[in-house]
């Protein structure tokens, strides 16, 4: 029997520092902490309603896991059973937590990080079950098991650690019926290799033995003072995940609403995940060179060139009443996964991101290391809506370079 018995996130991982990708079986794979995952889900909800919104969510995860695992099973001959184990294992050194699939109609699992982290989030229970990334993960997962077409399986939740119940049981529905999931080529498109990927591969040397292997409840925890939280939980999922999951929010809700939503996922990427990460063990390398509140800024989108988005660099920044920024983002995953389907990518991830660094330096001087907190989730939130009304901001991509830039100002910073 075959068994790679996974421990740890960066097994079967490569990463790939001329162009800042991390791969699995050429699958990207980025790194995000689990109170982001809680809101990006959110925000999709937001913005398709409860309903739709979990099944976008849902689908999201079906089919980038589908295609991670039919490529795992067929590189590695695994049979049906070998492929289950794979993917207990890989759940579990992901960060997502604990899964136990004892067959296919007998799949529970045992701890959730995205359903602890809705408790923590909000201190209560939800009145639905919250593990949606995680019934899509089984779904693809048996679906490639099984050699089954996208869509045949339907897993649904019954009960959730995220609504109170002791573990979340997981009920598989046969369908026939099958799901038309795009199929990227990757092949097609060019990842530009930005310069410094000598000083990228050594640099991510020295953060690799950081990352730790997971707990029994499967959290992959780093040390964080950020507000007050003392552990950053962080996961790592397919970038198609949220590339998919963005692509529908785009698609289907209003124009307004849309953008509202994927520059608040943006926004929310680098506040819960790069600012949090940047006060922990890994943040102080990454970080250590910054001494301007300007080298924080440049310093802080560079976080990003190690967690599987591609390469970040910034331009010009001119404060005075606002703050006007330049910022270019190569091989972001989503700008790849839309590439490879043949469209041109105008991500709204982007202004979200440089209007959080922005935020996180500018306004509460994130730099400062005697700062303990950055005050209330809520606040931040708030904060968020008040910047939002005065951005404005233009993009453009340059498809020969896989580059998104956008130009972006807010007042009051």
């Amino acid at each position: 029997m075959v068994r790679l018995n996974l421990k740890n996130s960066l097994d079967l991982l490569e990463y790939d520092a001329p162009t800042g990708r991390m791969l699995v079986e050429g699958i990207p794979m980025t790194y995000h902490c689990n109170v982001f995952n809680h809101f990006f889900a959110k925000g999709v909800k937001l913005a398709l309603g409860e309903e739709q919104g979990r099944e976008v969510i849902y689908r999201a995860s079906e089919f980038a896991h589908y295609r991670l695992f039919r490529r795992l099973k067929e590189k590695y001959g695994l049979n049906d059973r070998e492929t289950y184990e794979l993917g207990m294992d890989f759940f579990r050194s992901r960060g997502l937590g604990v899964l136990d699939i004892k067959s296919p109609d007998k799949i529970y699992l045992l701890a959730s990080t995205h359903a602890h982290t809705y408790i923590k989030v909000l201190r209560a229970f939800s009145d639905l079950p919250v593990c949606d990334v995680e019934r899509g993960f089984v779904a693809g997962l048996l679906e490639a098991a099984l050699d089954a077409e996208p869509g045949n399986i339907y897993v649904e939740e019954s009960s959730c650690i995220g609504a109170g119940d002791p573990v979340c049981k997981l009920e598989v529905k046969i369908r026939r019926e099958r799901v038309d999931y795009p199929e990227p080529d990757y092949g097609r498109v060019v990842f530009y290799e930005v310069e410094g990927a000598d000083e990228r591969r050594k640099t991510m040397e020295k953060l690799m033995p950081l990352i730790p292997e997971p707990d029994d409840s499967g959290i992959i925890a780093l040390d964080s003072a950020f507000a007050d939280i003392k552990k950053v939980w962080i996961s790592q999922l397919p970038g198609e995940y949220y590339a998919y999951a963005n692509m529908k929010v785009a698609e289907m809700a209003d124009e307004e609403v849309a953008r509202y939503s994927l520059v608040l996922a943006g926004f929310n990427c680098v506040f819960f995940t790069y600012v949090s990460i940047a006060r922990s063990p890994i943040g102080e390398i990454l970080l250590q060179d910054a001494v301007t509140e300007d080298d924080y800024f440049r310093k802080l989108a560079e976080m990003g060139n190690y967690f599987g988005f591609g390469v970040f660099k910034v331009g010009d920044i001119k404060r005075g009443g606002e703050c006007v920024c330049d910022m270019r983002l190569y091989n972001f995953y989503e700008n790849s996964y839309l590439l490879a389907l043949g469209k041109e990518p105008l991500s709204y991830f982007l202004p979200g991101a440089a209007l959080a660094q922005i935020m996180a330096t500018y306004r509460y001087r994130y730099y400062d290391r005697s700062t303990a907190t950055l005050g209330a989730i809520n606040a931040i939130f708030e904060d968020f809506d008040r910047a939002y009304e005065t951005l404005s901001f233009d993009m453009e991509f340059d498809t020969t370079k896989n580059e998104q830039r956008v130009w972006l100002s807010v007042k009051g910073v």
